[in-house]
């Protein structure tokens, strides 16, 4: 088994994580060893935990073979700790996997099967969701990306993803990586597998509101011009109601028929036109702030520290 270039690097964001880490790190190690049979590194990727007992567990961990820890400097969210995980990877392939324990580890082999492919995605039937939102907002980025990117199946976090996508997808100079989006633009060669999904191992989902609506502006203002597209076409349909409705004006008046002032309908068109001219202009500050943010070359991800792994490899690595 090669220490320098293994064929696989599975990658995983790690925040807050409690004892359910060391049985993930455990199953991934036995699914290689046993099954797969092939050589690997697992990267997991702390996003700057508050939990002391997730940094403790993460100390220990980065003692095993094969095993690498990146603490990053803060915060990044998800997408950023991915992102910072594929680009200290070496693996001629890529596996992505969350740290809760919804996908299981022993599909792996079931997406290696089609390596073939420059992406592979675990798919689920049937998802045990932690609560009526996280269900519910699920299904929101799914359409969103069957109707903005173009995937043909559902995806998830069980990833396998070929080493020329991994690269074309760091070069994209973005700090609010959305991880399908990424995908899409390097690559339209992906294949669905269905996978097990379990309830996850926190009890309840780490997805609140504010971080799935943070997802979902990445998706429209950072990877989309949606959003623009839509009030183009509203814009459109307000002006050619007010040209039409001025053709009638216009027309009752040179034919001598009475025009009967409405101050209540006035005020509410005035107050619609205006409030949508001021969504629209909060709009475009998103996407300016997201071609700011890109043009002054803030980093999604900074890297604090490496741990664990081959000596040699974590040399290559900084």
């Amino acid at each position: 088994m090669s220490k320098f270039a293994p064929t696989f690097s599975v990658v995983v964001p790690v925040y807050n994580s409690g004892s359910q880490l060391r049985d993930l790190v455990e199953r991934l190690i036995a699914v290689f060893e046993n099954e797969v049979k092939d050589s690997y590194e697992i990267l997991l990727v702390d996003d700057s935990s508050t939990n002391v007992g997730t940094k403790e567990l993460l100390k220990n961990l980065a003692k095993l073979p094969y095993v690498c820890v990146i603490t990053l400097t803060r915060n990044f969210g998800k997408p950023g700790a991915v992102i910072a995980g594929m680009s200290q990877s070496i693996g001629g392939w890529v596996v992505t996997i969350d740290d809760d324990l919804q996908q299981l580890p022993e599909d792996i082999p079931k997406l290696i099967a089609f390596r073939e492919h420059d992406m592979v995605t675990g798919t689920h039937k049937k998802k045990k969701h932690a609560g009526p939102f996280r269900f519910i907002s699920s299904g929101i980025k799914g359409w969103f990306d069957r109707n903005l990117l173009g995937y043909k199946t559902p995806l998830s976090a069980l990833k396998l993803i070929r080493r020329p996508v991994v690269d074309g997808m760091i070069s994209i100079k973005t700090n609010r990586p959305f991880i399908p989006a990424l995908i899409r633009q390097v690559t339209d060669d992906v294949v669905a597998v269905e996978a097990a999904h379990e309830a996850t191992a926190y009890g309840k989902s780490r997805y609140t509101f504010k971080r799935r609506w943070s997802q979902f502006a990445n998706l429209l203002f950072g990877n989309s011009a949606f959003m623009m597209r839509v009030f183009t076409w509203i814009g459109f349909a307000f002006a050619s109601l007010a040209f039409f409705l001025a053709g009638v004006i216009l027309w009752r008046k040179i034919f001598g028929h009475p025009i009967q002032p409405g101050w209540a309908s006035l005020m509410v068109t005035t107050l619609l036109v205006g409030g949508l001219n001021l969504l629209a202009i909060g709009i475009g500050g998103q996407y300016f702030i997201r071609i700011l943010d890109v043009s002054s070359n803030k980093p999604a991800f900074i890297i604090r520290d490496i741990m664990g792994a081959d000596s040699d490899v974590k040399t290559k690595r900084k």
